[in-house]
């Protein structure tokens, strides 16, 4: 009985899952997303950050301005330990493959890597488990 309970929950990946570089990568986990109509390449999967995070060009992409966000007095520490004012917090509808559903984020105003950023919120919310290794959520 145990080991089919077991069997149940395990989630495996085999090596012809890996990319072309094998486990010889040190690649970030990206994604695309669409969001208000227009498409959103290079959202980063971060499972060691406790934000969202939307960085304001991305924001400002959309089409959305600082009067779109919702005021919070919020201050954050960025990797590098500096403090951050949060300009304002934001939800919005993002289609993810097959999948629409409604996100919180804090908008900063950073230059990044990336378009948007997935944190554990998003991880825990969507229960997937991401791998930078196989390159899958």
């Amino acid at each position: 009985m145990i080991g089919s309970i077991n069997k149940e929950l395990t989630i495996s990946y085999f090596d012809k899952d890996l990319t072309k570089k094998g486990k010889h990568h040190n690649n970030l986990l990206h994604i695309t997303v669409d969001a208000k109509g227009k498409r959103i390449p290079m959202v980063l999967i971060d499972d060691g950050s406790a934000l969202n995070v939307c960085p304001l060009k991305t924001a400002s992409y959309l089409g959305l301005n600082i009067e779109d966000f919702v005021p919070t007095d919020q201050h954050m520490r960025a990797y590098d330990k500096s403090r951050r004012e949060v300009l304002g917090t934001i939800t919005l509808e993002l289609t993810i493959g097959l999948m629409i559903k409604k996100m919180g984020f804090q908008v900063l105003n950073i230059a990044s890597c990336f378009n948007m950023l997935f944190g554990r919120p998003w991880i825990h919310d969507i229960e997937v488990v991401p791998s930078s290794l196989y390159q899958k959520v």
